[in-house]
């Protein structure tokens, strides 16, 4: 019997990857050996940008989902002229860095046209909606990928077959689309809401880092290192850590998409 070498050698370079995670992740709580975690959670430091972060990244992500529902069955059930360069556009959050995209958001919002939005009411820079404005910009992306593949595969034969039968667009879609890509899209859903979580950089940008008003969890970790509160600073990152694993979790159990 061959040795089947290749399959081998790929799985090492997995688990060697697989280690390099675990190893880089792991030393964030070898740090918290020596910190008071019952101290650090009575204190209440990290509740303010915690729940701060909770609301805005779920406002970005049902934002998110109302954009990226309908974008995603455009693209994965028409052609038209500019296909694919309008999906280019569209995945550009992904690829350029977050400080790039909040820098752009904060310019336009400078703008004429983004002081007369603030003169109407409509305020980005340096408040809780910009935060979430910014959440939502990079979130999006990640909720319309996820959700174009699994409009993709809802078989169009069933669709056509309701609207033989006589139900309307509306009807078929909201009757045989969605619930046959309901694991997708709540997949893509979850997945958008722990990006904006996770958003840094785009947050910073255009809403700021004001304490108690702008600063979100991420954004709290940076400030309390950059104060030199390195402790407290891990404490929060063990906890966003924590959370990144049970919505891991959550994704590949309930609802069993990759």
């Amino acid at each position: 019997m061959a040795i089947n070498w290749l399959k081998g050698f790929f799985t090492a370079i997995l688990i060697l990857f697989l280690l390099f995670i675990v190893i880089t992740y792991g030393s964030l709580f070898t740090l918290l050996q020596g910190t008071d975690l019952v101290k650090f959670f009575k204190s209440g430091t990290f509740l303010g940008p915690f729940f701060f972060s909770l609301l805005s990244s779920t406002a970005a992500a049902l934002l998110a989902g109302l954009v990226a529902i309908p974008s995603a069955y455009v693209l994965a059930r028409y052609s038209f002229p500019g296909k694919e360069l309008a999906e280019g556009i569209l995945f550009l959050p992904v690829l350029v860095p977050p400080l790039v995209s909040g820098l752009a958001l904060l310019v336009l919002f400078s703008t004429s046209g983004g002081q007369w939005l603030a003169e109407q009411g409509f305020r980005f820079v340096f408040t809780p909606a910009g935060a979430v404005l910014a959440q939502f910009f990079i979130a999006t992306p990640f909720a319309l990928r996820t959700i174009k593949v699994a409009l993709a595969k809802v078989e169009i034969s069933m669709e056509e077959a309701a609207s033989t039968l006589g139900d309307s667009p509306t009807r078929v879609f909201t009757r045989i689309t969605l619930p046959l890509a309901r694991h997708g899209i709540a997949s893509g859903l979850l997945l958008a809401w722990a990006r904006a979580m996770g958003e840094f950089g785009a947050t910073i940008m255009l809403a700021g880092s004001l304490a108690r008003y702008t600063e979100t969890l991420p954004v709290a970790i940076f400030l309390r290192f950059s104060t030199g509160e390195l402790e407290t600073a891990v404490a929060m990152a063990a906890l966003m850590m924590i959370l990144a694993f049970l919505i891991m979790l959550i994704t590949r159990r309930t609802f069993s998409f990759q």
